[in-house]
C-alpha cells in the first residue's frame, strides 16, 4: 500500500551474538598471551585490563543498541488536522485507560491541542540511559529540550491546551509514554492546528509550520484528520499542501472522521479523490459517527459478523477507522480484513528518519567503542608488549656481548669468546694431550721422573721442573683473568653494570615500578641466579673431530725453533693454563663465569705464537666460534628467563668482523623468572575475522 520500505543503510547489529564473541576466551579470543604463561584472553577481559571504564561504555552501548533495535523499529505517525477535528480522539484509540485520561478532547477551543505532544511506547523508558539519549535526540530535532507530560490528568490537560498562554511554550514539545502503544507498536505525534490564525495568541501558523517541519524527522507517516463536510474547505486544501511541502518523502494519509450513514464508504472515496490525487495522499480512512445508530452497519466487522468494537471510555465512543475502497462491495457493511484498519498501520510503515538515525548513531557509537577504542587499544597494548620485549632482549644481548665478544679499539666485534666451563677445559686438555707430538709428551714424562728422583731438591730446582712452571703459569692466568688483560670474569656486580650500560634502566623498567631513582642493586639476586644457572646448565661442547684436527694442524705449524726452545714444557704449560682457569673459583666463589677465546688463553700463557696460529687458521678459529655462538644464545636465554623477558622466537643476527653471523636458537630449557616479568601478547587474526563478520568495520 505504501510502496517499498526504505532501504536500510546499515544492517541491525545482533548484540547478543556479538556479546558472546566479546566474552569468548577460547577459540575466538582476541588475545593470545605468549609470556610469562601461555593463555588466551577475551575481548572484554583485555579491555578491562587496559581501560576498565571502556568496558562499561561498550556494554552500555551494546545494551542501548539491543534495546533500540527492538523499540525504535516502531514507526511514529504525525496526526494533524484543524481545530477540534478529532485528532486527539484518534490518538486516544491507541492508548491505555490511564493514557486516554491524560489526553484533552472536546469541541471547544478550551479543549483543543495547542502543543506538540509525542506519545511513545512505555518500553522505551525502561532503559534510563537509552531514554535520556532519545530525549536529547528529540530535543535536537525539534530545537527545544522536551518537557514530560504530567501524570496527573488535570495538569496534563493544562499542558495540552497551553493554558499558560505562552507562545514560547508552543516550541517546547511534550513527551508522554503509554503501555497501550507497546501493544500497538507505534508512536504518535499529536499536532496542534497548523493553519489557524493568531487569534488565540498561541503562535502564528507560520511558527507552527516551522515546528511541524522539524517534527517531520520524527515521523514515518502523516495522517490528516478532517470531517466529511470539509472536502471543499480551502483550509483542508492548505493543510494538505503544507503536509506535502513539509514531508515530501513521508507517506501521507487522510482520515475522515464522524462520517454520517448517508455517505457510504465509496462515496467518501469519490468525494475526496480530487484532493487525494492533487496532494499525493496514499490512503483514505473513514470512521463513522457512533452517536448515530444508523452508522452501525458501517462499523467494520470480522468474517463471522462480529463488530470490531471501539473502546468505550465513560460513554466516550472512540472512532474506528478503516481504509475505504472505490468498489462498494469491498467496504462495510461487507466484512473486511483487519489489515484495512488504521490500527494495522504500524506493520506497514518503516521506522522514522530520526529514530533510524538514532539507531544508526547508537550502532556507530558501539562500532567505534569496539573497533576504534577497544581493538585499537588492545592492538597498541600488544604492540607495546612486543616493543618492550624486543627492547629488553636487545639490552640483555648487548650486556651478554660485553662478556662474550672480543672487540677491537673501534668497538667492533672481532670474535666471540667461550665460557671456559669445565666441559670445554677438559675437551681442550684431552685434545692437546692426545694430539701432542713426541717432544711435548717427553716433557711431561721428564717432569714426572724429575719429581720422583729429585723430590728433596731445593726451591730453585722445583721451580725449573715442568710442574712448578705449570703451577706458576696457573697463578699468572688467574691474575690476568682477574685484571681483564685477556678474557675476563663475570660476576653479579659486573653483570649489573653491563646491563646499566646497555640501557637496562629503561629496557628493564618493569623491575623498578616507576621509581624516580632506580637502584640497579635490585638486579643482583637475578644476576647471581642467571650466572649460577648458566654455569650449571651449560653443556655446550666443542666438536671433538674438528677440535682434534685443528689442534694437530696447530702442532704441525709450530716453527722448529719454537719446538726446540719450548722443548720440555709446552704440553705441561698448556695443561697448567687450562687447570688455572678451573682453579679461579677457589678465589672468587661460585657466582662467576670465566670467559675467553682460545687465542686469548694462549696469549695469557705468553704463547703468542700458538695464539697467532690458532686465530689465523680458519679451521681452528671456527672450532671455538661455533661453540661460542651457542653459549652466547644460551646465556642470553638464561638472562631472558631470569629477568622476566620472553626469549627470541627467531634466530638473531649479529656482526662479527666483516660478516653477519646468524645465531642459533637456545638449547637450554626455559625456567621461571626470578622477579617481575614483561607480558607479551598478540592479537589473534581469528578474532578480527569473526568481528568483521558480526560488526563490519565499514558499512556498504
Amino acid at each position: 500500500m505504501f510502496g517499498k520500505r526504505r532501504k536500510k543503510d546499515e544492517q541491525p547489529i545482533d548484540w547478543m551474538g556479538l556479546l558472546s564473541l566479546l566474552e569468548d576466551d577460547d577459540r575466538r579470543a582476541v588475545v593470545e598471551r605468549l609470556y610469562p604463561a601461555e593463555s588466551r584472553e577475551s575481548f572484554l577481559a583485555a579491555v578491562r585490563r587496559i581501560n576498565a571504564k571502556l568496558v562499561d561504555e561498550i556494554l552500555s552501548s551494546g545494551r542501548q543498541v539491543h534495546s533500540a533495535g527492538q523499540l525504535v523499529n516502531w514507526p511514529v505517525v504525525a496526526i494533524a488536522g484543524m481545530l477540534n477535528s478529532g485528532k486527539t480522539s484518534l490518538v486516544a484509540t491507541y492508548l491505555s485507560e490511564l493514557g486516554r485520561a491524560r489526553t484533552l478532547r472536546g469541541p471547544s477551543n478550551a479543549e483543543g491541542t495547542h502543543r506538540f505532544v509525542l506519545w511513545l511506547p512505555s518500553q522505551w523508558q525502561s532503559d534510563a540511559e537509552l531514554w535520556s539519549l532519545l530525549l536529547t535526540r528529540i530535543g535536537d530535532a525539534l530545537g527545544q529540550a522536551p518537557e514530560m507530560l504530567a501524570e496527573d490528568p488535570v495538569e496534563a490537560h493544562s499542558q495540552y491546551n497551553n493554558q499558560g498562554g505562552s507562545e514560547a511554550e508552543l516550541a517546547i514539545p511534550l513527551v508522554a509514554t503509554d503501555p497501550g502503544l507497546d501493544a500497538a507498536e507505534i508512536g504518535l505525534l499529536d499536532c496542534p492546528d497548523i493553519v489557524s490564525d493568531e487569534a488565540f495568541g498561541l503562535g502564528s501558523p507560520e511558527i507552527r509550520r516551522k515546528l511541524l517541519a522539524r517534527a517531520a524527522t520524527l515521523c514515518s507517516a502523516f495522517l490528516i484528520v478532517t470531517s466529511a463536510e470539509s472536502s471543499r474547505d480551502a483550509t483542508l486544501g492548505d493543510l494538505l499542501r503544507i503536509a506535502s511541502d513539509l514531508m515530501p518523502g513521508v507517506p501521507r494519509m487522510l482520515a475522515v472522521n464522524k462520517v454520517r450513514p448517508r455517505q457510504t464508504p465509496d462515496h467518501i472515496h469519490e468525494t475526496f479523490e480530487p484532493l487525494v490525487k492533487a496532494n499525493g495522499i496514499e490512503t483514505i480512512y473513514a470512521a463513522y459517527d457512533f452517536d448515530v445508530p444508523a452508522s452501525r452497519p458501517f462499523i467494520p466487522s470480522t468474517g463471522d459478523g462480529k463488530v470490531i468494537a471501539s473502546v468505550d471510555l465513560e460513554d466516550d465512543l472512540l472512532p474506528t477507522f478503516f481504509s475505504v475502497s472505490e468498489n462498494p462491495d469491498d467496504n462495510p457493511p461487507a466484512a473486511i480484513g483487519e489489515d484495512r484498519l488504521l490500527r494495522a498501520l504500524p506493520s506497514r510503515l518503516d521506522r522514522t528518519e530520526l529514530f533510524e538515525k538514532f539507531r544508526v548513531a547508537l550502532q556507530v557509537s558501539l562500532r567505534s567503542a569496539i573497533w576504534d577504542k577497544g581493538l585499537v587499544g588492545i592492538s597498541r597494548d600488544a604492540h607495546r608488549s612486543i616493543e618492550a620485549t624486543e627492547r629488553a632482549q636487545r639490552c640483555l644481548l648487548e650486556a651478554a656481548l660485553e662478556f662474550f665478544a672480543n672487540r677491537d679499539v673501534a668497538g667492533d666485534v672481532v670474535e666471540l669468546r667461550l665460557h671456559q666451563s669445565e666441559r670445554i677445559i677438559r675437551q681442550l686438555s684431552e685434545s692437546f694431550a692426545l694430539t701432542a707430538p713426541w717432544y711435548a709428551r717427553w716433557g711431561v714424562r721428564m717432569n714426572t721422573w724429575v719429581r720422583r728422583v729429585g723430590g728433596g731438591a731445593g726451591d730453585l730446582l722445583r721451580q725449573l721442573t715442568p710442574s712448578a712452571l705449570a703451577e706458576r703459569t696457573a697463578m699468572e692466568v688467574k691474575d690476568k683473568f682477574r685484571r681483564g688483560d685477556y678474557g675476563g670474569l663475570m660476576t653479579p656486580k659486573s653483570l649489573n653494570h653491563s646491563l646499566e650500560r646497555s640501557g637496562g634502566v629503561r629496557a628493564l623498567s618493569h623491575w623498578f615500578q616507576d621509581e624516580s631513582d632506580p637502584d640497579i642493586g635490585q638486579w643482583t639476586e637475578c644476576s647471581e641466579a642467571a650466572i649460577s644457572r648458566f654455569e650449571r646448565d651449560d653443556f655446550t661442547s666443542l666438536d671433538p673431530r674438528r677440535l682434534d684436527e685443528a689442534v694437530r694442524q696447530m702442532w704441525a705449524e709450530v716453527p722448529m725453533h719454537k719446538k726446540l726452545s719450548t722443548g720440555l714444557t709446552p704440553l705441561a704449560t698448556m695443561l697448567a693454563a687450562f687447570g688455572g682457569v678451573l682453579m679461579v673459583p677457589l678465589d672468587f666463589g661460585a657466582s662467576f663465569l670465566a670467559y675467553a677465546s682460545i687465542p686469548e688463553l694462549f696469549a695469557a700463557l705468553g704463547l703468542t705464537t700458538l695464539s697467532t696460529l690458532w686465530a689465523g687458521g680458519a679451521n681452528t678459529r671456527n672450532v671455538g666460534q661455533q661453540a661460542a655462538k651457542q653459549q652466547l644464545v644460551d646465556f642470553h636465554a638464561v638472562l631472558c628467563d631470569a629477568f622476566g623477558v620472553n626469549r627470541p622466537e627467531k634466530p638473531t643476527t649479529i656482526r662479527v668482523g666483516a660478516s653477519k653471523v646468524a645465531l642459533p636458537l637456545s638449547s637450554i630449557s626455559p625456567r621461571d623468572a626470578v622477579g617481575p616479568t614483561i607480558s607479551l601478547y598478540r592479537v589473534r587474526d581469528e578474532f578480527q575475522q569473526e568481528l568483521q563478520k558480526r560488526l563490519p568495520r565499514t558499512t556498504p
